[in-house]
C-alpha cells in the first residue's frame, strides 16, 4: 500500500500529468520541475518527507528509477548531431590594371609629285595607349580572369606615306661618266614591303638595296644596270658575298625581275 505523508496520488498526477512520464512506481518529471515528495513500497525505503528531487538536463537517455534507491535518475536528452557539410575552399579576389599599346595604323596616299616609285613619309604617326582592368579570381588553385574595364588613354595617331606607285624601268647612265670606284657582277633578287625598317633605320622604298656589308660598305651610292641610281641601306640573312636584293614597290615587279647577274658600279662619295 502507498503512503503520500503531503497530498493524495491524484493531486501529484494532475500536476505532473502533462510534462511527467509514469513507468509503474517511478516518475520522470521533465527538466525545470520537481518532485515534491516520495513513493513507498513494500520492501523499499522512502525518502524523507518533503525533500526535493531536482531534475537535470544532460547527455544520454530517460531511465527508470534505480531499484531500491528511493529516488529517481536524472532526465537526459539527446539530439543527433546534422551531418557534417564539406568546407568550401575560399575564393580569393583581386584586380589588376595593365596598359597595352595600340599599333601604329598606315595610311598611304598616292601622289604624282614624288618620282615614279619613291615614297616619302609626310608624318609619322604614334602609338596609342589603352588601359584594361581585370578581375583575378583564385579558387582552389584555379585561377580566372576576366576583362572588366577598358579605356583609351591616348589615341594612335596615323603614318601618313606618299607615294608615286607608277614604275619606270632604269634608265642607263653613262658609265664613262660615272665616278666609279669599283665595279664587279653581282647575282641580283628583289623584294618588297616587310611592314618593318630597313637595317638603316628608315622604310625601304625605290632606290635602296640591301648587301653584304663585308662586299659593299652600308651608306655606299651605286649605280645598278638595269635599275638605276641606288643607296646600300639595308642587309639580309640570305645576302651574302657578292649579290644584292632590291627593292620594289609592288610583288609584281618583284617576280618580273626575279633573279639575275648584273654589274654593280659603287659611286665616290660626293
Amino acid at each position: 500500500m502507498y503512503s503520500l505523508p503531503i497530498s493524495t496520488y491524484t493531486d501529484y498526477w494532475r500536476t505532473t500529468k502533462l510534462w511527467s512520464t509514469y513507468f509503474g512506481t517511478a516518475i520522470a518529471l521533465v527538466a525545470g520541475t520537481s518532485f515534491l515528495g516520495t513513493l513507498s513500497k513494500a520492501g523499499v525505503p522512502a525518502a524523507p518527507a518533503h525533500q526535493v528531487q531536482p531534475v537535470g538536463k544532460s547527455s544520454g537517455s530517460v531511465t527508470e528509477a534505480e531499484p531500491g534507491s528511493g529516488r529517481f535518475n536524472r532526465l537526459t536528452l539527446q539530439r543527433a548531431a546534422p551531418p557534417a557539410q564539406p568546407k568550401a575552399a575560399p575564393t580569393f579576389v583581386a584586380y589588376r590594371t595593365q596598359e597595352i599599346p595600340l599599333p601604329v595604323p598606315v595610311e598611304y596616299r598616292e601622289t604624282r609629285a614624288l618620282p615614279p616609285g619613291m615614297k616619302e613619309i609626310l608624318a609619322e604617326g604614334s602609338q596609342g595607349t589603352e588601359r584594361r582592368v581585370f578581375k583575378v579570381v583564385r579558387t582552389a588553385g584555379r585561377v580566372r580572369q576576366t576583362v572588366v574595364e577598358e579605356s583609351v588613354l591616348a589615341q594612335p595617331q596615323k603614318r601618313v606615306i606618299l607615294q608615286n606607285s607608277k614604275t619606270v624601268p632604269g634608265e642607263p647612265a653613262d658609265v664613262a661618266r660615272l665616278r666609279v670606284t669599283r665595279a664587279f657582277t653581282v647575282e641580283a633578287t628583289a623584294y618588297t614591303y616587310t611592314g618593318n625598317p630597313t637595317a638603316s633605320g628608315v622604310y625601304p622604298h625605290r632606290g635602296l638595296i640591301a648587301v653584304d656589308p663585308r662586299v659593299i660598305p652600308m651608306g655606299s651610292r651605286v649605280y645598278v644596270e638595269g635599275y638605276g641610281y641606288a643607296v646600300a641601306a639595308d642587309t639580309g640573312g640570305a645576302i651574302l658575298g657578292k649579290r644584292i636584293d632590291l627593292f620594289f614597290p609592288s610583288e609584281r615587279e618583284c617576280i618580273d625581275w626575279g633573279r639575275r647577274p648584273i654589274k654593280i658600279y659603287l659611286l665616290k662619295a660626293g
